[in-house]
């Protein structure tokens, strides 16, 4: 939210060298004002609130090596596969 708030800054009067914009950055970071800091504050406490209300997800366990064989199999039966021309396969 700080961040926005100070690329908005220098992107309305752009810098025309490093130099330039390494003052831009400073004295934008002056510019954004005790009741922008503490806005930012208060919404970054509710969004961490509302992560940790959250239930952790569920975690979906990888496919074994078997399984991905398997299902490479499928595809390749079932015609999902075209050959080098690109016409579809049907002959399988």
């Amino acid at each position: 939210m700080i961040w926005g708030a100070l690329k908005n800054k220098i992107a309305m009067d752009p810098a025309t060298s490093v130099a330039d914009l390494g003052m831009k950055i400073t004295a934008g970071l002056k510019a954004i004002t005790k009741r922008q800091w503490n806005g930012a504050y208060k919404k970054v406490r509710k969004q961490e609130a509302y992560v940790e209300q959250q239930p952790p997800p569920e975690i979906a366990p990888a496919p074994t090596m078997e399984e991905l064989q398997d299902l490479a199999g499928e595809a390749t039966d079932k015609g999902h596969c075209s050959n080098i021309m690109g016409e579809m396969d049907t002959s399988a």
